[in-house]
């Protein structure tokens, strides 16, 4: 039903049909049990919890969908950001932006502005927790720890499908600060990192980072930032301080950021295969998606207060 949904709905209408109206009831019942609410951290949880009952709805849309304007998908978008369900919020977003949906009248930024401000506070305010689409112990679809969920590699997709958007600065201030700060292995919350184990390639693309922050914003805080690389790369130039030899990580194309998730997304809504069964399909994908441990964001816990959604 959630196919023939959205395949039948054509771009830039509303979605129709009596799928979606009951997938409108199921948001509304979901948003007024949110509004009751109080705590952020619980909040979130719950988003966690109920996401996996849109999975289905989420992957037809992605991977069906004709850009018909959907209150679902673009309001599960941002919960899968507060969620901490990062890779499947990021494929949402470039669905998102890709038709220039528009988000529900609640929401008073921009879509893009709402992208990339959702992003990069999940990350500056220590909020990286990130939760990838599996399945529970019970092989119910859900969404399951992601340890080495790459913030890097997400948020250089944030702004690969941002760049040509109109958005305010501030929000893409906090965005470059942010994957500059993933970069150093930084948050808001923590002291800061050791630079004498980062090479300089690490640094200097970090500080490009960080200058092109001050410009978006003169209030962004990422002065002294800039100051202590400034003085670590000039130190190395001098011969006083040896920084290790690597390469920065790549940055990510648009074309990588709308990697297909939501595949993910819908295997998780099926059987859960005999033991003897290889997935090959789903072992490639793994395969694929692989990224190294040192791109994953060092993050500690804890939230900032935010206004709910």
């Amino acid at each position: 039903m959630a196919e023939q949904a959205q395949a039948a709905s054509p771009f830039g209408k509303q979605v129709q049909g009596d799928a979606y109206q009951l997938m409108l009831a199921k948001l509304a019942f979901d948003q007024r049990r949110l509004k009751e609410i109080q705590g952020i951290l619980l909040k979130a949880s719950v988003k966690a919890e109920i996401l996996p009952d849109y999975f289905d709805w989420i992957t037809s849309a992605v991977q069906k969908g004709n850009g018909a304007e959907d209150k679902v998908v673009t309001t599960t978008m941002v919960w899968a950001v507060d969620a901490g369900a990062y890779a499947l919020a990021l494929e949402m977003a470039t669905y998102v932006l890709q038709y220039k949906l528009r988000l529900p009248d609640r929401y008073e930024r921009s879509t893009a502005t709402t992208v990339i401000e959702e992003f990069a506070d999940a990350y500056l305010n220590g909020r990286w927790t990130p939760l990838k689409v599996g399945k529970s112990e019970t092989g119910q679809p859900a969404l399951v720890p992601d340890p080495d969920c790459p913030a890097v590699q997400i948020l250089q997709g944030v702004q690969a499908i941002t760049a040509a958007e109109d958005a305010h600065d501030q929000p893409r201030a906090k965005l470059h600060k942010a994957i500059a700060y993933a970069l150093l292995g930084k948050v808001q919350t923590a002291e800061s990192p050791d630079l004498e184990v980062l090479p300089a390639t690490v640094l200097n693309q970090a500080l490009a980072l960080l200058q092109s922050a001050l410009s978006y914003d003169a209030q962004s805080g990422v002065k002294k930032d800039i100051e202590r690389i400034e003085r670590k790369l000039a130190a190395a130039s001098a011969g006083k301080v040896t920084l290790p030899d690597a390469d920065a990580p790549p940055a990510v194309t648009a074309a990588e950021a709308a990697a297909p998730v939501a595949d993910t997304a819908a295997a998780a809504a099926e059987p859960t295969p005999k033991p003897d069964v290889v997935n090959n399909k789903t072992a490639a994908k793994k395969t694929a998606t692989a990224t190294p441990k040192a791109a994953t964001a060092r993050a500690k816990p804890g939230r900032k207060p935010a206004a709910a959604k």
